[in-house]
Protein backbone atom coordinates (compact mmCIF):
# COMPACT_ATOMS: atom_id res chain seq x y z
CA UNK A 1 0.00 0.00 0.00
CA UNK A 2 1.61 3.36 -1.29
CA UNK A 3 1.52 6.23 0.94
CA UNK A 4 1.15 9.92 -0.40
CA UNK A 5 0.31 13.42 0.83
CA UNK A 6 -3.74 13.78 -0.41
CA UNK A 7 -3.35 16.69 -2.63
CA UNK A 8 -5.56 17.16 -5.73
CA UNK A 9 -2.77 17.35 -8.11
CA UNK A 10 -1.43 14.30 -6.40
CA UNK A 11 -4.54 12.32 -6.09
CA UNK A 12 -5.52 13.06 -9.98
CA UNK A 13 -2.08 11.74 -11.52
CA UNK A 14 -2.83 8.32 -9.64
CA UNK A 15 -3.30 5.84 -12.83
CA UNK A 16 -5.88 3.53 -13.22
CA UNK A 17 -5.36 0.14 -11.75
CA UNK A 18 -5.36 -3.15 -12.98
CA UNK A 19 -7.23 -3.72 -10.09
CA UNK A 20 -8.31 -2.43 -7.04
CA UNK A 21 -5.72 -0.41 -5.30
CA UNK A 22 -5.05 1.44 -1.50
CA UNK A 23 -3.33 4.94 -1.29
CA UNK A 24 -2.71 6.33 2.42
CA UNK A 25 -2.65 9.67 3.43
CA UNK A 26 0.33 10.40 4.77
CA UNK A 27 -0.99 13.38 7.38
CA UNK A 28 -3.76 11.08 8.49
CA UNK A 29 -2.83 7.61 8.88
CA UNK A 30 -6.57 6.40 8.75
CA UNK A 31 -7.85 8.22 5.96
CA UNK A 32 -7.47 5.98 2.06
CA UNK A 33 -8.71 6.13 -1.13
CA UNK A 34 -9.35 3.57 -2.95
CA UNK A 35 -9.16 3.41 -6.85
CA UNK A 36 -10.54 0.40 -8.76
CA UNK A 37 -10.10 -0.72 -12.97
CA UNK A 38 -13.18 1.43 -13.52
CA UNK A 39 -11.40 4.47 -11.94
CA UNK A 40 -13.91 5.11 -8.96
CA UNK A 41 -12.10 6.90 -6.07
CA UNK A 42 -13.74 6.70 -2.91
CA UNK A 43 -12.44 7.89 0.61
CA UNK A 44 -12.73 5.17 3.39
CA UNK A 45 -11.64 5.63 6.91
CA UNK A 46 -9.52 2.00 7.56
CA UNK A 47 -8.67 1.11 11.04
CA UNK A 48 -7.97 -2.17 12.55
CA UNK A 49 -10.55 -2.19 15.33
CA UNK A 50 -10.45 -5.31 17.90
CA UNK A 51 -8.04 -7.05 15.49
CA UNK A 52 -10.45 -6.78 12.54
CA UNK A 53 -10.14 -4.31 9.87
CA UNK A 54 -13.15 -2.12 9.46
CA UNK A 55 -14.02 -0.34 6.36
CA UNK A 56 -16.09 3.04 6.71
CA UNK A 57 -16.91 5.18 3.74
CA UNK A 58 -16.72 8.75 3.93
CA UNK A 59 -17.31 9.86 0.18
CA UNK A 60 -16.27 9.29 -3.59
CA UNK A 61 -13.88 11.59 -4.51
CA UNK A 62 -14.96 15.24 -5.74
CA UNK A 63 -18.11 14.39 -3.64
CA UNK A 64 -16.28 16.61 -0.54
CA UNK A 65 -12.96 18.31 -0.29
CA UNK A 66 -9.33 16.62 1.10
CA UNK A 67 -9.57 19.07 4.02
CA UNK A 68 -13.50 17.54 4.31
CA UNK A 69 -12.47 14.07 3.97
CA UNK A 70 -9.49 14.50 6.94
CA UNK A 71 -11.76 16.50 9.36
CA UNK A 72 -14.67 13.24 8.65
CA UNK A 73 -11.71 11.04 9.21
CA UNK A 74 -10.63 12.68 12.20
CA UNK A 75 -14.47 12.63 13.67
CA UNK A 76 -14.58 8.78 13.15
CA UNK A 77 -11.32 8.37 15.30
CA UNK A 78 -12.88 10.25 17.62
CA UNK A 79 -16.18 8.63 17.66
CA UNK A 80 -13.85 4.93 18.32
CA UNK A 81 -12.07 5.96 20.72
CA UNK A 82 -15.15 7.12 22.57
CA UNK A 83 -16.38 3.78 22.17
CA UNK A 84 -19.27 4.89 20.13
CA UNK A 85 -20.81 2.59 17.12
CA UNK A 86 -19.69 4.29 14.31
CA UNK A 87 -22.07 2.21 12.05
CA UNK A 88 -25.24 3.11 14.17
CA UNK A 89 -24.09 6.87 14.63
CA UNK A 90 -23.88 6.77 10.64
CA UNK A 91 -27.15 5.00 10.68
CA UNK A 92 -28.40 8.03 12.31
CA UNK A 93 -26.89 10.74 10.35
CA UNK A 94 -29.18 9.27 6.99
CA UNK A 95 -31.01 12.59 5.09
CA UNK A 96 -34.75 12.62 4.40
CA UNK A 97 -33.23 12.10 0.59
CA UNK A 98 -31.15 8.82 1.63
CA UNK A 99 -34.33 7.61 3.18
CA UNK A 100 -36.84 8.05 0.98
CA UNK A 101 -34.14 6.03 -1.77
CA UNK A 102 -33.84 3.32 0.87
CA UNK A 103 -37.43 2.56 0.98
CA UNK A 104 -38.26 2.88 -2.32
CA UNK A 105 -35.50 0.51 -2.91
CA UNK A 106 -36.74 -2.17 -0.23
CA UNK A 107 -40.33 -1.40 -1.84
CA UNK A 108 -38.96 -2.05 -5.50
CA UNK A 109 -37.03 -5.32 -3.81
CA UNK A 110 -40.19 -6.99 -2.51
CA UNK A 111 -42.81 -5.79 -5.21
CA UNK A 112 -40.70 -5.49 -8.07
CA UNK A 113 -40.61 -2.30 -10.16
CA UNK A 114 -44.57 -0.61 -9.92
CA UNK A 115 -45.71 2.55 -11.15
CA UNK A 116 -46.60 3.73 -7.41
CA UNK A 117 -42.81 3.56 -7.18
CA UNK A 118 -42.32 6.04 -9.96
CA UNK A 119 -44.81 7.94 -8.67
CA UNK A 120 -43.55 8.38 -5.05
CA UNK A 121 -39.95 9.20 -6.13
CA UNK A 122 -41.34 11.91 -8.60
CA UNK A 123 -43.45 13.39 -5.46
CA UNK A 124 -40.97 13.20 -3.40
CA UNK A 125 -38.48 14.91 -5.72
CA UNK A 126 -40.97 17.77 -7.45
CA UNK A 127 -42.36 18.63 -3.63
CA UNK A 128 -39.68 18.40 -1.23
CA UNK A 129 -37.30 21.50 -0.40
CA UNK A 130 -33.85 20.64 -1.22
CA UNK A 131 -33.11 22.00 2.48
CA UNK A 132 -35.51 19.43 3.42
CA UNK A 133 -34.07 16.43 1.62
CA UNK A 134 -30.80 17.09 2.85
CA UNK A 135 -31.39 17.10 6.47
CA UNK A 136 -30.90 14.30 9.05
CA UNK A 137 -34.27 12.88 9.70
CA UNK A 138 -33.35 13.37 13.83
CA UNK A 139 -33.40 16.72 13.45
CA UNK A 140 -36.63 17.23 11.31
CA UNK A 141 -39.02 18.57 13.82
CA UNK A 142 -42.59 17.71 13.46
CA UNK A 143 -43.70 21.19 12.67
CA UNK A 144 -41.55 21.36 9.46
CA UNK A 145 -43.28 17.95 7.62
CA UNK A 146 -46.69 19.83 8.71
CA UNK A 147 -46.18 22.90 6.97
CA UNK A 148 -44.81 21.18 4.23
CA UNK A 149 -48.29 19.24 4.56
CA UNK A 150 -50.31 22.55 4.26
CA UNK A 151 -48.14 24.11 1.34
CA UNK A 152 -48.56 21.21 -1.01
CA UNK A 153 -52.65 21.27 -0.57
CA UNK A 154 -52.66 24.73 -0.51
CA UNK A 155 -50.28 24.89 -4.26
CA UNK A 156 -51.23 21.43 -5.57
CA UNK A 157 -54.22 19.94 -3.62
CA UNK A 158 -55.40 17.37 -0.98
CA UNK A 159 -54.43 14.35 -2.81
CA UNK A 160 -51.03 15.30 -3.73
CA UNK A 161 -50.46 16.54 -0.02
CA UNK A 162 -51.80 13.16 1.56
CA UNK A 163 -50.01 10.75 -0.23
CA UNK A 164 -45.88 12.85 0.19
CA UNK A 165 -46.91 12.67 3.99
CA UNK A 166 -47.92 8.84 3.69
CA UNK A 167 -45.32 8.28 1.94
CA UNK A 168 -42.48 10.18 3.90
CA UNK A 169 -43.79 8.60 7.29
CA UNK A 170 -43.66 4.78 5.51
CA UNK A 171 -40.16 5.33 4.33
CA UNK A 172 -38.82 6.96 8.38
CA UNK A 173 -41.16 3.81 9.71
CA UNK A 174 -38.75 1.43 7.80
CA UNK A 175 -35.80 3.35 9.70
CA UNK A 176 -37.29 2.15 12.98
CA UNK A 177 -38.27 -1.25 11.69
CA UNK A 178 -34.65 -1.53 10.64
CA UNK A 179 -32.90 -0.70 13.42
CA UNK A 180 -31.58 2.89 12.46
CA UNK A 181 -31.52 4.56 15.65
CA UNK A 182 -34.08 6.97 15.13
CA UNK A 183 -37.01 6.82 17.85
CA UNK A 184 -39.64 8.60 17.09
CA UNK A 185 -41.31 9.86 13.27
CA UNK A 186 -41.97 13.30 12.48
CA UNK A 187 -44.60 12.63 10.01
CA UNK A 188 -46.53 10.49 12.43
CA UNK A 189 -49.73 11.82 13.93
CA UNK A 190 -50.46 14.62 10.96
CA UNK A 191 -54.05 14.39 10.31
CA UNK A 192 -54.77 13.59 6.54
CA UNK A 193 -57.16 16.38 4.50
CA UNK A 194 -60.47 15.31 3.82
CA UNK A 195 -59.81 14.89 0.21
CA UNK A 196 -62.98 15.00 -2.65
CA UNK A 197 -63.26 11.44 -4.23
CA UNK A 198 -64.00 11.17 -7.84
CA UNK A 199 -67.24 10.19 -8.63
CA UNK A 200 -67.43 9.34 -12.74
CA UNK A 201 -68.35 6.38 -14.14
CA UNK A 202 -69.69 5.40 -18.10
CA UNK A 203 -73.52 6.78 -17.38
CA UNK A 204 -76.28 4.90 -18.99
CA UNK A 205 -76.93 7.85 -21.84
CA UNK A 206 -72.99 7.46 -22.79
CA UNK A 207 -72.98 3.47 -22.89
CA UNK A 208 -73.96 3.18 -26.65
CA UNK A 209 -71.78 6.00 -27.95
CA UNK A 210 -68.81 4.36 -26.15
CA UNK A 211 -69.43 1.44 -27.39
CA UNK A 212 -69.87 2.12 -30.61
CA UNK A 213 -67.28 4.64 -31.26
CA UNK A 214 -64.53 2.14 -29.65
CA UNK A 215 -65.93 -0.74 -31.71
CA UNK A 216 -65.00 2.00 -34.50
CA UNK A 217 -61.46 1.78 -32.93
CA UNK A 218 -58.57 1.22 -35.37
CA UNK A 219 -56.42 -0.43 -32.79
CA UNK A 220 -57.20 -4.02 -31.61
CA UNK A 221 -55.19 -4.03 -28.42
CA UNK A 222 -56.82 -0.68 -27.51
CA UNK A 223 -60.45 -1.98 -27.71
CA UNK A 224 -59.28 -5.27 -25.91
CA UNK A 225 -57.61 -3.19 -23.32
CA UNK A 226 -60.93 -0.64 -22.70
CA UNK A 227 -63.58 -3.96 -22.64
CA UNK A 228 -61.08 -5.74 -20.18
CA UNK A 229 -60.37 -2.79 -17.93
CA UNK A 230 -64.18 -2.03 -18.39
CA UNK A 231 -65.42 -5.54 -17.28
CA UNK A 232 -63.20 -7.16 -14.61
CA UNK A 233 -62.90 -3.33 -12.94
CA UNK A 234 -58.63 -3.52 -13.13
CA UNK A 235 -56.63 -0.88 -12.89
CA UNK A 236 -54.87 0.19 -15.93
CA UNK A 237 -51.36 -0.92 -14.71
CA UNK A 238 -52.70 -4.63 -13.88
CA UNK A 239 -54.37 -5.07 -17.56
CA UNK A 240 -51.43 -3.80 -19.62
CA UNK A 241 -49.23 -5.95 -17.59
CA UNK A 242 -51.17 -9.37 -17.67
CA UNK A 243 -49.22 -12.51 -18.15
CA UNK A 244 -50.80 -15.42 -19.51
CA UNK A 245 -49.50 -17.18 -16.52
CA UNK A 246 -51.95 -15.54 -14.30
CA UNK A 247 -55.37 -16.63 -16.52
CA UNK A 248 -56.72 -20.08 -15.64
CA UNK A 249 -59.33 -20.53 -18.45
CA UNK A 250 -60.56 -23.69 -17.09
CA UNK A 251 -62.09 -21.90 -14.43
CA UNK A 252 -62.49 -18.43 -15.83
CA UNK A 253 -59.99 -16.94 -13.67
CA UNK A 254 -57.61 -14.36 -13.89
CA UNK A 255 -54.85 -14.35 -10.43
CA UNK A 256 -53.05 -10.74 -10.08
CA UNK A 257 -49.86 -11.73 -7.82
CA UNK A 258 -49.45 -9.39 -4.90
CA UNK A 259 -46.75 -8.04 -5.94
CA UNK A 260 -48.30 -6.31 -8.83
CA UNK A 261 -51.17 -4.70 -6.52
CA UNK A 262 -51.20 -2.34 -4.31
CA UNK A 263 -52.41 -4.03 -0.88
CA UNK A 264 -49.57 -6.54 -1.71
CA UNK A 265 -52.47 -9.84 -1.64
CA UNK A 266 -53.14 -11.79 -4.54
CA UNK A 267 -56.44 -10.61 -6.39
CA UNK A 268 -58.84 -13.66 -8.21
CA UNK A 269 -60.60 -11.89 -10.93
CA UNK A 270 -63.55 -13.65 -12.19
CA UNK A 271 -63.69 -13.19 -15.79
CA UNK A 272 -67.27 -13.11 -17.81
CA UNK A 273 -67.65 -14.57 -20.57
CA UNK A 274 -66.99 -11.84 -23.01
CA UNK A 275 -63.65 -11.22 -21.32
CA UNK A 276 -62.86 -14.83 -21.54
CA UNK A 277 -63.52 -14.54 -25.30
CA UNK A 278 -60.79 -11.81 -25.79
CA UNK A 279 -58.54 -13.59 -23.67
CA UNK A 280 -58.55 -17.12 -26.09
CA UNK A 281 -58.47 -15.13 -29.23
CA UNK A 282 -55.19 -13.33 -28.32
CA UNK A 283 -53.72 -16.70 -27.19
CA UNK A 284 -55.09 -17.75 -30.29
CA UNK A 285 -53.45 -14.91 -32.63
CA UNK A 286 -50.00 -15.14 -30.95
CA UNK A 287 -49.64 -18.78 -31.36
CA UNK A 288 -50.89 -19.11 -34.91
CA UNK A 289 -47.60 -16.33 -35.77
CA UNK A 290 -45.38 -18.01 -33.38
CA UNK A 291 -45.36 -15.47 -30.92
CA UNK A 292 -43.87 -16.89 -27.66
CA UNK A 293 -44.40 -14.29 -25.04
CA UNK A 294 -45.79 -13.94 -21.66
CA UNK A 295 -47.67 -10.77 -22.29
CA UNK A 296 -51.44 -10.81 -22.90
CA UNK A 297 -50.48 -7.39 -24.72
CA UNK A 298 -47.04 -8.31 -26.23
CA UNK A 299 -45.74 -5.39 -28.19
CA UNK A 300 -42.65 -5.25 -30.35
CA UNK A 301 -41.99 -1.82 -30.06
CA UNK A 302 -42.22 -1.37 -26.28
CA UNK A 303 -39.43 -1.51 -23.75
CA UNK A 304 -40.61 -3.32 -21.27
CA UNK A 305 -42.47 -6.08 -24.08
CA UNK A 306 -46.23 -4.60 -23.75
CA UNK A 307 -47.95 -2.47 -24.90
CA UNK A 308 -48.27 0.71 -22.39
CA UNK A 309 -49.87 3.36 -23.78
CA UNK A 310 -53.38 4.34 -24.82
CA UNK A 311 -54.06 7.99 -23.88
CA UNK A 312 -54.12 8.89 -27.62
CA UNK A 313 -56.50 6.55 -28.79
CA UNK A 314 -58.38 7.44 -25.58
CA UNK A 315 -58.59 11.25 -26.05
CA UNK A 316 -59.63 10.35 -29.62
CA UNK A 317 -62.31 7.83 -28.33
CA UNK A 318 -63.85 10.21 -25.97
CA UNK A 319 -64.17 12.92 -28.75
CA UNK A 320 -65.84 10.94 -31.17
CA UNK A 321 -68.60 9.59 -28.68
CA UNK A 322 -68.83 13.01 -27.46
CA UNK A 323 -67.84 12.06 -24.04
CA UNK A 324 -66.30 14.51 -21.46
CA UNK A 325 -64.49 14.34 -18.14
CA UNK A 326 -63.70 10.91 -18.41
CA UNK A 327 -60.49 9.12 -17.59
CA UNK A 328 -59.03 5.57 -17.86
CA UNK A 329 -59.58 5.21 -14.33
CA UNK A 330 -63.17 5.73 -14.27
CA UNK A 331 -63.82 2.48 -15.98
CA UNK A 332 -62.81 0.78 -12.76
CA UNK A 333 -65.41 2.50 -11.10
CA UNK A 334 -67.75 2.42 -13.95
CA UNK A 335 -68.64 -1.88 -13.38
CA UNK A 336 -69.15 -1.47 -9.40
CA UNK A 337 -71.44 2.03 -9.91
CA UNK A 338 -73.54 -0.53 -12.56
CA UNK A 339 -73.44 -3.19 -9.97
CA UNK A 340 -74.19 -1.31 -7.32
CA UNK A 341 -77.76 -0.37 -9.29
CA UNK A 342 -78.39 -3.29 -9.46
CA UNK A 343 -78.62 -3.85 -5.64
CA UNK A 344 -75.57 -5.82 -5.40
CA UNK A 345 -73.96 -5.25 -1.52
CA UNK A 346 -70.69 -3.59 -1.14
CA UNK A 347 -68.97 -6.36 0.65
CA UNK A 348 -69.66 -7.52 -3.04
CA UNK A 349 -68.56 -4.73 -4.85
CA UNK A 350 -65.23 -4.38 -2.68
CA UNK A 351 -64.66 -8.42 -3.42
CA UNK A 352 -64.63 -7.52 -6.83
CA UNK A 353 -62.69 -4.23 -7.45
CA UNK A 354 -59.70 -6.56 -5.17
CA UNK A 355 -60.10 -3.66 -2.44
CA UNK A 356 -58.44 -3.56 0.89
CA UNK A 357 -59.60 -0.44 3.18
CA UNK A 358 -63.01 -0.82 3.76
CA UNK A 359 -63.18 -1.64 7.33
CA UNK A 360 -65.38 -4.98 6.31
CA UNK A 361 -62.12 -6.39 4.82
CA UNK A 362 -62.55 -10.20 6.51
CA UNK A 363 -65.74 -10.68 4.72
CA UNK A 364 -65.64 -10.25 1.70
CA UNK A 365 -62.03 -11.47 1.22
CA UNK A 366 -63.82 -14.84 2.22
CA UNK A 367 -66.25 -14.70 -0.98
CA UNK A 368 -66.23 -17.58 -3.00
CA UNK A 369 -66.15 -16.40 -6.78
CA UNK A 370 -69.48 -17.80 -8.16
CA UNK A 371 -71.51 -14.88 -6.51
CA UNK A 372 -68.74 -12.56 -7.99
CA UNK A 373 -69.15 -14.35 -11.13
CA UNK A 374 -72.95 -13.98 -10.99
CA UNK A 375 -72.86 -10.54 -10.10
CA UNK A 376 -70.01 -9.13 -12.84
CA UNK A 377 -71.73 -11.21 -15.25
CA UNK A 378 -75.25 -9.86 -14.64
CA UNK A 379 -73.97 -6.08 -14.59
CA UNK A 380 -71.42 -6.60 -17.75
CA UNK A 381 -74.73 -8.24 -19.25
CA UNK A 382 -76.94 -4.78 -18.53
CA UNK A 383 -74.05 -2.44 -19.89
CA UNK A 384 -74.05 -4.51 -23.09
CA UNK A 385 -78.18 -4.72 -23.41
CA UNK A 386 -77.96 -0.62 -22.92
CA UNK A 387 -74.83 -0.41 -25.42
CA UNK A 388 -76.81 -2.41 -27.93
CA UNK A 389 -74.02 -5.48 -28.19
CA UNK A 390 -73.88 -9.02 -27.91
CA UNK A 391 -71.65 -11.74 -27.62
CA UNK A 392 -71.24 -13.38 -30.63
CA UNK A 393 -69.24 -16.31 -32.20
CA UNK A 394 -66.80 -14.09 -33.28
CA UNK A 395 -67.10 -11.73 -29.88
CA UNK A 396 -68.92 -8.64 -29.34
CA UNK A 397 -70.86 -7.33 -32.05
CA UNK A 398 -73.72 -4.86 -32.25
CA UNK A 399 -77.03 -6.52 -31.67
CA UNK A 400 -78.85 -6.11 -34.67
CA UNK A 401 -82.23 -6.44 -33.51
CA UNK A 402 -82.14 -3.82 -31.38
CA UNK A 403 -80.63 -1.60 -33.79
CA UNK A 404 -83.36 -2.15 -36.05
CA UNK A 405 -85.83 -1.54 -33.01
CA UNK A 406 -84.00 1.79 -32.72
CA UNK A 407 -84.43 2.76 -36.47
CA UNK A 408 -88.21 2.26 -36.48
CA UNK A 409 -88.79 3.56 -33.41
CA UNK A 410 -87.08 6.74 -35.09
CA UNK A 411 -89.07 6.56 -38.50
CA UNK A 412 -92.42 5.78 -36.70
CA UNK A 413 -92.20 8.13 -33.57
CA UNK A 414 -95.53 9.82 -33.63
CA UNK A 415 -96.84 6.02 -33.51
CA UNK A 416 -96.78 4.84 -30.26
CA UNK A 417 -99.15 1.78 -30.45
CA UNK A 418 -97.35 1.21 -33.70
CA UNK A 419 -93.77 1.07 -32.23
CA UNK A 420 -94.83 -1.43 -29.19
CA UNK A 421 -96.37 -3.29 -32.02
CA UNK A 422 -93.12 -3.98 -33.64
CA UNK A 423 -91.08 -4.06 -30.97
CA UNK A 424 -93.27 -7.14 -29.53
CA UNK A 425 -92.96 -8.86 -33.13
CA UNK A 426 -89.25 -8.31 -33.20
CA UNK A 427 -88.85 -9.59 -29.61
CA UNK A 428 -90.23 -12.81 -31.05
CA UNK A 429 -87.94 -12.71 -34.26
CA UNK A 430 -84.40 -13.34 -34.32
CA UNK A 431 -84.02 -11.23 -37.78
CA UNK A 432 -86.58 -9.18 -39.95
CA UNK A 433 -86.05 -7.60 -43.07
CA UNK A 434 -86.10 -3.74 -42.99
Amino acid sequence: MQKIKFTKTNIEKLPVPEKKTKYQDIDNKYLHLIITPKNSRTYYYIRNINGRPKYIKIASYGEVSIKAAQHRCIGISNDVMCGIDTKQKEKQDITLEETNNYWLQHRKKTKGWHKDIKECRSRFEKYVPLKLKKKKVTDIDRSEIRRLHLKIRDEIGAHTANRLLQSIGASINLLIKHDFGILQNPAAMIELFKERSRSRFIKEDEVERFFTELMKSASQDFKDFVLIALFTSKRKSNVLAAEWSEIDFNKSLWTIPGKKTKNDDDDVTVLDDAVLNIFKRRKQAQESIGVETNWVFHSRDSQNGHYRNPAKPWHNLLKRAGIEDLRIHDLRRTLASWMANQNVSLHMIAGVLGQKSTGVTPTYARLSVDPKREAVSNAVAEMLKVGKLKLGDNGLEFDKTKQRIQKIAEQLADNQDLIAGVEQYLEDKTSVSI
